[in-house]
């Protein structure tokens, strides 16, 4: 379990690093258009794959196509960066490497997602759950500024080589330290397609894990919006400035840090429902964004950011439980694409209900929304 935690934070530490020297070099090669098409141009391809990765990841032996996928991503890096030393950064390279990334990472994501289940116990995946996102959370305090300094003093190749080092400790610990306990439960479908047709037949014909799949998609669209679009509105229009900003992430990073470990030591009998309940009150941390003072933002953010790292941790652990495991990778592909194909009809759509009605109307519209949904979900988790 401890080699899966340090591998998780090694990972994020990388990549956090990766897409600050991304950013960066994007921003000096390009136009902001450019950039943000750099930014933005992987979830394509990683939205297009990503439902056949979750079939692949329940066919396959999962450690093995993480390590594999871990392997094409050092290739990706080592040979993008003897290009940047024999001609140098351009737009071209970086959409080029911004796109295979995404391929591989709809290989690896899912193939992740089986893992847990794996690994502990039961009644140990809340502590692999809340270790993993405490690790993340702490990488990326360390990812970022690591990112920045890499690449001012050694540019895009030097950021290159500190991400590929860390995709090859991963692929050293999967492939010597992390072993599973259990063996995988394998698709038993005829081919990719129909893994396909049986999964989302499995969510169909199973109330838990449809409930549990609606729910974390309500989640990640109603909480993305507000914190990347709601919470940069106020503070511009409040005034704020943008250090603001920066101390109002902070605190939820560092209350997302505490709830976590909180989840290590508080283990309810209905975790689902318990993390689904506690989800409310981040509801009401989201409505406050839109009308609360400057001092209620920070105790709204902190809410946020305490419940994310608890009920996070309680509903990653509910979903290992409840989801059959032969159609782990499937499920979890499902939920992933929420982020990456809706995510952005979430976000233009905030905005424009925000420009249209007002910030303060669209985070409490959202944040009753988001109560309502859990509310309902956890009625029907019994």
């Amino acid at each position: 379990m401890q080699g899966w935690i340090l591998s998780a934070g090694v990972s994020q530490a990388g990549d956090v690093a990766w897409y600050i020297g991304l950013a960066w070099s994007a921003a000096q090669v390009t136009s902001p258009a450019g950039a943000g098409l750099v930014m933005g141009i992987g979830a394509l391809p990683r939205a297009l794959v990503l439902l056949w990765g979750g079939a692949l990841a329940d066919r396959l032996d999962a450690r093995r196509t993480m390590i594999l996928a871990n392997l094409g991503r050092i290739l990706v890096l080592a040979v993008a960066a003897v290009v940047v030393a024999i001609a140098g950064v351009s737009l071209a390279l970086l959409l080029v490497v911004a796109v295979l990334f995404g391929l591989v990472d709809a290989l690896y994501t899912p193939a992740a997602g089986t893992m847990p289940r794996r690994m502990v116990r039961a009644e140990d995946l809340v502590k692999l759950a809340a270790g993993t996102q405490l690790a993340n959370r702490l990488a990326v305090f360390v990812g970022a500024p690591l990112g920045g300094f890499v690449v001012a003093h050694g540019g895009l190749a030097a950021v290159m080589v500190v991400d590929a080092v860390s995709f090859g400790v991963i692929a050293i610990a999967l492939a010597w330290v992390v072993r599973p306990r259990l063996p995988q439960v394998s698709s038993a479908g005829s081919s990719i397609r129909a893994d396909l047709k049986a999964g989302f037949g499995y969510l169909r014909g199973d109330l838990p894990a449809r409930t549990l799949v609606i729910a974390f998609f309500g989640l990640n669209l109603c909480v993305g919006p507000v914190l990347a679009v709601g919470l940069v509105q106020r503070t511009s229009a409040a005034g704020w400035g943008a250090g603001s900003l920066g101390l109002f992430q902070a605190c939820s990073g560092i209350l997302a840090a505490t709830g976590a470990v909180l989840a290590m030591r508080w283990k309810p009998a209905n975790l689902a429902r318990a993390g689904l309940l506690a989800l409310i009150l981040q509801a009401a941390g989201c409505a406050a964004i839109g009308f609360a003072p400057r001092a209620g933002v920070f105790v709204a953010m902190g809410v946020i950011g305490f419940t994310a790292g608890l009920a996070s941790a309680q509903l990653s652990a509910a979903f290992q439980q409840t989801i059959s495991p032969a159609y782990l990778g499937r499920t979890s592909s499902i939920v992933s694409l929420s982020d990456e194909a809706l995510m952005p009809l979430a976000m233009t759509g905030f905005g424009a209900l925000a420009s249209g009605a007002g910030i303060v109307f669209a985070c409490g519209f959202l944040g009753v929304f988001f109560a309502v949904l859990m509310i309902w979900s956890a009625s029907r988790l019994t």
